[in-house]
């Protein structure tokens, strides 16, 4: 099965004409992978009345909206996909590092937020229990501005996405359990 990519992180900023910032749409996205895992949100409907109550976004025009409902339905997939072609909708590499990591820092902002609002979160393994609390460090992460961008850092920064992304697919499977024809062992 061929999972469906996200639409154009840049494109989706613009067409908010000044009603998200990057940051903000990272938030908007995790949002919604908190709330798939939870299974609190099963339409677009839903994401976007959850969007409407954090005043992420509230009276968006027709194509964001169109937009938003792409980005909803390709995420359902990538998180549904047998071989994790799930991704962060974050910016691209060519924007700076500080954008980026406060972008990703928001999209953990925006996950928890996601999980918590299906209840209490008590039932989770330990692991998973620990991965939230990784997931509120990153949330409060932040870059010195005026420190030069190195090799080292673009590193740390794909390899934290990359760990962020598993914990999220971690998290679907601890929500979820296994399903009816998976043999327990």
């Amino acid at each position: 099965m061929t999972v469906p990519a996200l639409p154009d992180f840049e494109r989706t900023v613009r067409l908010s004409q000044g009603n998200l910032d990057a940051a903000e749409l990272a938030e908007c996205h995790g949002l919604l992978c908190g709330l798939l895992c939870r299974e609190t949100s099963q339409t677009a409907s839903d994401f976007m009345q959850h969007l409407r109550a954090m005043q992420l976004l509230v009276n968006p025009a027709s194509g964001l909206q169109a937009v938003m409902e792409e980005a909803f339905e390709a995420t359902r997939r990538q998180l549904e996909d047998e071989e994790f072609g799930f991704a962060l909708w974050l910016p691209d590499d060519d924007e700076s590092l500080e954008a980026r990591t406060i972008s990703l820092a928001q999209w953990c902002s925006g996950f928890l937020a996601g999980l918590a609002s299906g209840g209490q979160l008590e039932a989770l393994s330990d692991e998973s229990k620990e991965a939230i609390d990784d997931l509120q460090q990153i949330g409060r992460a932040e870059l010195s501005s005026g420190e030069e961008e190195n090799e080292a850092d673009e590193t740390a920064y794909a390899e934290i996405v990359e760990y962020v992304r598993v914990v999220a697919l971690m998290m679907r499977e601890d929500f979820r359990g296994p399903a009816s024809d998976e043999a327990i062992h």
